[in-house]
C-alpha cells in the first residue's frame, strides 16, 4: 500500500465562474450609468458647433472634428506622407498583428492589470498619447497651427516659430542607432518570455520603438525645435 507521501499532488482547481450574471451583470450596469451620464451632460452642455461654413471666409485655424485632429496635429511633426499614411498603417498593422505577436495564453479571460501588466501599459500609453495629441490640437492651437495657451487671447496673425533639422551625418546614425541598438537589447531582453520566437520578438521592439519614437520626435520639436532627424529635401524625404 502506497503511503500518502509517495502519492502524486492534485493541483486545486481554479474557481470558474459563469458569463451570465458574473460579467455581464456588471457590464450592463456600467453601460446604463454611463449612458446616464452622457444624457446628462448633453442636456447641461451645448454641442461645441460653429455657425455654418461661409465660403468667402475660411476660419483661422481650420480645424477637423475632434477625432481627426490628433491627424491633424502630426502634420506639425511629420510629413504629410509620414503622419498620414505610415504612421496610421503602423498603428492599425500593430493592432492586427497583436494577437500573433503575443501567443502566450496567460490570463485569458482575466480581466486584471497583474495577469497582463505589459500589454496593458503599452495599450494604456499608445491610448493616451493619441488623445494628449488631440487635446493639443483642439485647445492649444491658434492661427497658423501656432501653439498657443487657452487663457492666453489668441493673435490676429500666426507668431513665427523657429526650428531646425538635425545634419544628416547626426542624423542617420541617431536613428539608425535607436531602432537597430535598441530594437537588438529589447529583443535579447524578452528572450525568456513565454513562446516569443526571434519574429515576434523583433515585431514588438519595432513597433514598441515606433510607438515611442512619435513621441520623442514630439518632445523634440516642441522643447528643442527640432523639425526633422534625417532630411532629404531633393527627394521630399524627411523624418
Amino acid at each position: 500500500m502506497k503511503s500518502s507521501a509517495s502519492m502524486p499532488m492534485r493541483e486545486t482547481p481554479k474557481r470558474l465562474v459563469t458569463v451570465w450574471p458574473h460579467l455581464l451583470y456588471p457590464e450592463l450596469i456600467y453601460a446604463i450609468v454611463w449612458i446616464a451620464i452622457l444624457i446628462v451632460a448633453s442636456l447641461v452642455w451645448n454641442a461645441p458647433l460653429e455657425e455654418p461654413a461661409n465660403p468667402t471666409h475660411t476660419p483661422n485655424p481650420a480645424k477637423a472634428p475632434w477625432y481627426f485632429v490628433g491627424l491633424q496635429e502630426l502634420l506639425v511633426y511629420f510629413d504629410p506622407w509620414m503622419a498620414g499614411v505610415v504612421i496610421p498603417l503602423v498603428i492599425i498593422y500593430g493592432l492586427c498583428a497583436m494577437p500573433y505577436i503575443d501567443p502566450s495564453r496567460r490570463g485569458g479571460g482575466v480581466y486584471s492589470f497583474r495577469e497582463r501588466r505589459r500589454a496593458f501599459i503599452i495599450f494604456t500609453a499608445g491610448l493616451a498619447g493619441w488623445f494628449i495629441l488631440i487635446a493639443i490640437g483642439s485647445w492649444f492651437r491658434g492661427p497658423g497651427w501656432a501653439w498657443v495657451w487657452p487663457w492666453k487671447e489668441t493673435l490676429g496673425s500666426a507668431p513665427v516659430e523657429v526650428s531646425t533639422s538635425l545634419p544628416n551625418t547626426v542624423g542617420i546614425p541617431l536613428l539608425t542607432l535607436y531602432f537597430i541598438g535598441l530594437g537588438a537589447w529589447i529583443v535579447h531582453r524578452t528572450g525568456r518570455w513565454e513562446r516569443f520566437t526571434p519574429g515576434r520578438r523583433w515585431n514588438f521592439a519595432l513597433l514598441t520603438l515606433a510607438m515611442t519614437g512619435v513621441g520623442l520626435k514630439i518632445v523634440m520639436r516642441l522643447v528643442f525645435g527640432i523639425k526633422y532627424v534625417v532630411s532629404f529635401p531633393s527627394i521630399g524625404f524627411n523624418i
